[in-house]
């Protein structure tokens, strides 16, 4: 299979056609492509505040560093949703789910539409909204969880994350008020 290939099924996927996440997590070829879709959307994000309407002077080392570190977070959220979907009982190996997630960053390509004129802010929880769909689907489909199972292991990540930040932000706001 090659990438033109491996792209449509991450399409098929997006559509949330379960088979499609089977066909790429079996494909061997599919690990590097995974990797190649996480780099290519690492790119479109990192260029994003140097095209219209957010404009701003390139900057080299932001651009670097946003993104390795857009590759680090794929990364580290597809490893954490992988265990957490072993911990309620899943099934498939990590190396078959880090090819078939890393196809759902495709949705990522679509923050281009920005250029266009349609708002950030919108665009992005959409992507973000359909990326969770799709990770439910994938979940349930490689790790053969129910559907219960497979929507609590991909909203507990989010859910843990607003958490956290409560708790970080109110131990903050402490060191603001005097007692």
């Amino acid at each position: 299979m090659g990438f033109l290939d491996s792209i449509m099924r991450g399409l098929r996927l997006i559509r949330l056609d379960a088979t499609a996440a089977v066909e790429i997590a079996q494909d061997t070829g599919s690990t590097v492509y995974g990797w190649i879709i996480i780099i290519v959307a690492a790119l479109l994000f990192a260029l994003l505040p140097y095209v219209p309407p957010y404009v701003i002077p390139f900057d080299a080392k932001v651009f670097l560093i946003t993104i390795v570190g857009y590759v680090i977070f794929a990364a580290s959220s597809i490893l954490i949703f992988h265990g957490l979907a072993k911990l309620f009982g899943g099934q498939s190996r990590l190396l078959e789910y880090i090819r078939a997630q890393s196809h759902v960053l495709l949705l990522n390509w679509l923050l281009v539409f920005n250029i266009i004129g349609i708002p950030f802010n919108t665009l992005l929880w959409l992507i973000a909204i359909w990326n969770i769909v799709v990770t439910i689907v994938i979940i349930k489909s490689l790790h053969k969880l129910n559907t219960w199972r497979a929507i609590i292991v991909t909203l507990l990540l989010p859910v843990i994350s607003v958490v956290l930040s409560l708790v970080i932000g109110a131990l903050a706001s402490f060191r603001y008020i005097k007692f």
